[in-house]
């Protein structure tokens, strides 16, 4: 839906991770083909979604060396807006994956790409014959999330952080901060598509004592993060 925000603009060239000039089975092309995208692009901003490629944040912004330098946007989800998104979309994936990773099988599938050793011990520790689709994808969302503090994006001043759940509460907001990241002027047609909506409450997950601690932890740690992203912004 953010991403969405800013198709509507012309100074902005968007490239989802279905697009095949960009991506090849949602993975990011070849550094070369990217820079060659963005030095042929008319358009002031080239923006692309890298879902399966957020461990590569440091390398893509100081490896790519494109005409002017990229700025990143790392966008999070409630841990239980994703699991239950994770699962009424792909079903047992997360388990499957987490299973292969644990096991020593799916050490060159992306999720499994630029974990920490904390996090490699925490997927390793998990009963996978016992585990639901929902504790699974709330366990990936810890361990891929965990990267914007293990990488040290949050000390970054090219990398910001978004909550999706306050977006969606309050729209404007969360644009303004985010434009004045980009250096762009704020346009209210950006938000003109999106009706703000607090957040859906629902049952609690259930989770593996270890993997709810760190999911509260890392919760709050976003959360003040973001916070102090948006503060500094608007400074």
């Amino acid at each position: 839906m953010l991403v969405r925000a800013f198709e509507t603009l012309p100074q902005f060239e968007v490239h989802n991770e279905d697009d095949p000039q960009a991506f090849d089975r949602f993975r990011l092309r070849d550094d070369e083909v990217i820079r060659g995208l963005v030095e042929r692009s008319g358009h002031p901003y080239v923006l692309f979604k890298p879902l399966c490629d957020s461990h590569r944040v440091t390398d893509l912004l100081d490896g790519v060396r494109t005409p002017t330098h990229g700025r990143a946007v790392w966008i999070y989800r409630s841990v239980e807006g994703r699991a239950r998104s994770a699962v009424a979309t792909f079903g047992d994936s997360n388990v499957r994956v987490l299973r292969a990773i644990a096991e020593g099988r799916g050490a060159h599938r992306w999720q499994a790409q630029g974990l920490s050793e904390r996090s490699m011990n925490l997927i390793r520790r998990q009963d996978y014959d016992r585990i639901s689709p929902e504790a699974a994808a709330a366990l990936f969302w810890c361990v891929r999330n965990s990267l914007y503090f293990d990488h040290g994006l949050h000390e970054r001043d090219d990398v910001t952080l978004v909550s999706y759940d306050a977006f969606v509460r309050d729209p404007e907001t969360t644009i303004r901060s985010l434009c004045a990241f980009l250096e762009f002027p704020y346009d209210a047609s950006l938000i003109a598509h999106i009706e703000p909506r607090p957040a859906r409450a629902g049952q609690p997950l259930q989770l593996a004592p270890d993997v709810a601690q760190l999911a509260d932890e890392l919760t709050a740690r976003l959360d003040e993060a973001a916070r102090q992203k948006a503060k500094k912004h608007r400074l």
